[in-house]
């Protein structure tokens, strides 16, 4: 059989209107494809932007793109991070390296806060350099602050707006930080200092908007003992992240031989990207099902297909056509079920993505109207209504991420299914013999 011919049989049995329980049957199967390709993209896409979103606010404000660990009495006792001739030497070499953004010296310790509320928050204190906003604009705008004012201002605590309400500290309130410390010579010993409310940060991630503040050096009075046993750390930041193993190896050649530890984002993040890989993977998985449902039943189907026709098959192959070239018939149709449905869902997908927050919005104020509706009939008891309320959740809008490769593989996995689905079942056709079944008709 040509060709032309193949495909002219497939389309006269599969998807002809003269056939319209086939040209039924392979619309559902493709609109099944498309209604599992849309989903998959939209969750991924979803996934995707929260995934980046926190990695990329870990990597801004905690972790660093490298990491390198000094040792602590290698920094001078007053915790000023910025006045070791070690680090400062170390800072110049980094910072001439090209591929570098930034390098900033900082410490960090825990701390109990208490504001006007009494109520005591645990924070990660960390101290920095008073121009900060200079050496790092990358964690100032990840904060969400103005990139032209000073980070941190002296003797202020730069602290989250999650962190400030909980202390029911306003900018100016007074805060005291307390905890513990323990040096060689004096031991464990107990610190205390109070420090008014500057800056409130929202970094759009609540773990840090909850319990992260910020100070400048040098350390107000009462604050130096927290970080006397504190090791400085320098955080680098690269222009591109994923060069950090060739980056870290020229780094680890301008440390001093012993005593300093250098750590990428890999490294320090494992634990933490290595959960948010296996969910994505579970995620795709699980929704991936609706495919291998369509694909049994465009299985079956085509079982059943080839059961009705066993007449016609047989006369193809008394007119030469080879069992190949009939299941090349069936098998065109499962990736003309597949191709189409994947268009279609990829298209959607990308259209549902890309306007998601939009549709979310309509969604919410036709809900808020039908709520007021009911509300002014008598039959419901309700206040005005949101439905992404920022009071129940912490985002203001979902983010949104999903590469053309995602699609594409997505796109290739629905096609995939019925394409195999279609081949296994067109299998049967080998059934057919000519001789006995034009006998028995």
């Amino acid at each position: 059989m040509t060709l032309s011919s193949l495909f002219f049989t497939a389309r006269r049995w599969g998807f002809s209107s003269k056939r319209r329980a086939s040209s039924n049957r392979a619309f559902l199967a493709s609109l099944g494809i498309a209604v599992g390709v849309t989903a998959l993209i939209v969750v991924m896409g979803v996934m995707g932007g929260l995934q980046n979103s926190y990695i990329n606010s870990i990597l801004e404000i905690s972790s660093f793109h490298i990491r390198i660990e000094t040792p602590n009495d290698k920094v001078v006792s007053q915790g000023d991070v910025d006045q070791t001739s070690d680090v400062d030497r170390i800072l110049s070499r980094v910072r001439s390296l090209p591929g570098v953004v930034s390098a900033v010296p900082f410490k960090e310790c825990q701390v109990l806060a208490v504001g006007p509320t009494g109520d005591p928050v645990s924070l990660t204190l960390r101290t920095m350099p008073k121009n900060t906003q200079e050496l790092d604009l990358e964690l100032v705008k990840a904060l969400g602050l103005s990139t032209i004012d000073q980070f941190p201002r002296p003797n202020e605590l730069a602290i989250g707006k999650e962190a400030a309400l909980q202390l029911g500290a306003l900018e100016g309130s007074d805060v005291e930080l307390m905890g513990v410390a323990q040096t060689p010579d004096e031991g464990v010993t107990t610190f205390s200092g109070h420090l008014p409310v500057g800056k409130q940060f929202s970094s759009g991630y609540y773990d840090f908007d909850s319990g992260m503040a910020f100070v400048s050096t040098p350390l107000p009075v009462g604050l130096e003992r927290a970080f006397a046993a504190t090791p400085t750390v320098i955080g680098i930041k690269l222009k591109n992240r994923f060069d950090d193993a060739s980056m870290a190896e020229q780094i680890r050649l301008l440390l001093p031989k012993t005593g300093y530890t250098l750590t990428t984002w890999r490294e320090y993040n494992r634990g933490f990207f290595g959960a948010l890989r296996t969910e994505k993977t579970v995620m795709l998985l699980l929704i991936s099902l609706i495919f291998l449902v369509v694909a049994i039943n465009v299985y079956h189907s085509l079982r059943r297909t080839i059961a009705m026709k066993q007449t016609d098959i047989a006369t193809l192959k008394a007119v030469g056509a080879s069992n190949r070239a009939i299941r090349a018939i069936f098998a065109q149709e499962g990736f003309s079920i597949g191709i189409l449905g994947a268009l279609l869902g990829s298209v959607l997908g990308v259209a549902v993505t890309r306007n998601l927050n939009s549709i979310l919005g309509w969604m919410s104020a036709a809900a808020g109207t039908v709520s007021s509706i009911l509300a002014s009939l008598g039959l419901i008891n309700a206040g005005p209504y949101d439905m992404f309320s920022l009071q129940s959740y912490y985002l203001e809008k979902i983010p949104v991420d999903i590469s053309a490769g995602e699609i594409a593989f997505i796109a290739c996995l629905a096609i995939a299914s019925t394409a195999i689905s279609a081949i296994l079942a067109s299998r049967r056709v080998s059934d057919a013999v000519p001789f006995e079944v034009l006998r028995n008709e």
